[in-house]
């Protein structure tokens, strides 16, 4: 979403960043608020975060940094961007550790949607129990709305692949209720700190924030290469990250992680990338590296990461459930702009700094039907996509696990 990450000061800057989502739907569709937006630059430095990586990307002037992993984003016109190389990932709240009694081998967290890998997930744990090698697994699967990209069959996949006996082992937990976040953090921090390994199973995905959050809690990750995007190169190795070239060599890895995480490493290094209490600290220092490129003062105003593991993916007006902010993003933007310096430093020291500005500018999100009446040149092409685009951001967005 639009996220308040620094208040300004005066003449000082601060510093809004938006989601892709956002530039998409709304920025790029609305004249009004990509107005907005450009009014908010002499205030704000403004910045782009990306909920998916993009091999074609072109940088917008109208934000000032790309929040994105090094490798996420490939100028199509081959020219630099200015990138600060951090996103939601890197802020994992302090509630994940080390720590707890290891009850379940291997975690597996990723919402009911095609593009996680579920069904290869499965086969892998049935090639382990097939040679003998009855781990005990936990899956959390927040289930979508129908309609919104579920990943169909699942649970009868499952009970066709696994009889009785074994699923006293394996427990496949879906969640239909609060989706897209039903579990709280202390509850979700908790079957991390119980488990020994966590495998993802995306083929595509990068920057993962449910594989960042086994990391901070110092267990080992199996996954393809795009799942190790999260930490740098030479930290993408055994016994941190186990590399899959392909769903066949997925249950070896399985085993030797588990064996590894036997050996309890240092995992010291690795959690610095994915702690919030280290990131924030990185994330300033590239923030006032690019102000003063830019011959612009930044705010002295703290950065306040509460939260910004998912402050930083959630979307004003889109997505669904928790996931979304129930306010107009010309509102938040007009938040912006109106409130004195001295009232944003206090709303960005709240928890959750972009729910009371809703609150404090309660104007209701666009619905479709007005994005298509208000669109001009674009009128037709969201008439053909107005209900496609919760869809869309629902089971692509790579943040929303």
């Amino acid at each position: 979403m639009a996220c308040l990450i620094k208040a300004p000061q005066g003449d000082a800057k601060g510093v809004v960043s938006f989601t892709t989502p956002e530039r998409d739907h709304l920025i790029r569709v609305f004249p009004d608020i990509a107005a907005a937006v450009r009014r908010l630059k002499p205030r704000y430095l403004t910045g782009l975060h990306h909920n998916w990586h993009d091999g074609q990307f072109l940088h917008d002037p109208l934000f000032d940094f790309n929040l994105a992993g090094e490798d996420d984003l490939a100028a199509a016109d081959g020219k630099p961007f200015p990138l600060i190389p951090m996103d939601a990932c890197n802020f994992s709240p302090p509630i994940f550790v080390p720590g707890g009694d290891k009850f379940w081998d291997v975690l597996f967290v990723a919402r009911g949607v095609r593009f996680k890998g579920i069904p290869e997930f499965f086969r892998a744990i049935r090639a382990l129990y097939d040679d003998g090698d009855f781990l005990r697994v936990l899956v959390l699967c927040p289930l979508p709305p129908p309609g919104t990209g579920t990943e169909e069959g699942v649970r009868a996949l499952y009970e066709s692949l696994f009889n009785a006996e074994e699923r006293a082992l394996f427990t496949f937990l879906t969640m239909d209720w609060d989706y897209p976040f039903p579990l709280d953090m202390p509850t979700l921090a908790h079957f991390y700190r119980s488990s020994r390994v966590f495998v993802h199973s995306a083929p595509d995905e990068r920057r993962c924030r449910v594989a960042a959050y086994a990391w901070a809690s110092a267990i080992p990750v199996v996954g393809m290469a795009c799942i190790g995007s999260v930490l740098p190169p030479a930290l993408r190795v055994a016994p941190y990250f186990f590399e899959c070239e392909n769903y066949e060599t997925f249950p070896h890895a399985i085993r030797a992680a588990v064996a590894a995480a036997a050996a309890q490493p240092d995992f010291g290094p690795v959690r610095r990338q994915v702690s919030a209490s280290e990131a924030a600290g990185v994330l300033e220092k590239f923030l006032g590296d690019l102000a003063r490129t830019g011959e612009a003062r930044l705010s002295s105003a703290p950065i306040n990461a509460t939260g910004f593991d998912l402050r930083l993916g959630r979307h004003h007006g889109l997505a669904v459930g928790s996931n979304r902010i129930e306010q107009d993003l010309g509102a938040f933007i007009e938040a912006l702009e109106k409130l004195s310096s001295e009232e944003l430093c206090d709303v960005a020291e709240d928890a959750e700094p972009e729910r009371k500005i809703a609150a404090l500018f309660p104007v209701a999100p666009r619905p479709a039907e007005e994005r298509s009446a208000h669109a001009g040149s674009f009128g037709m092409q969201l008439r053909l996509k107005a209900g496609a685009i919760l869809r869309a951001v629902g089971a692509r967005d790579s943040r929303g696990d």
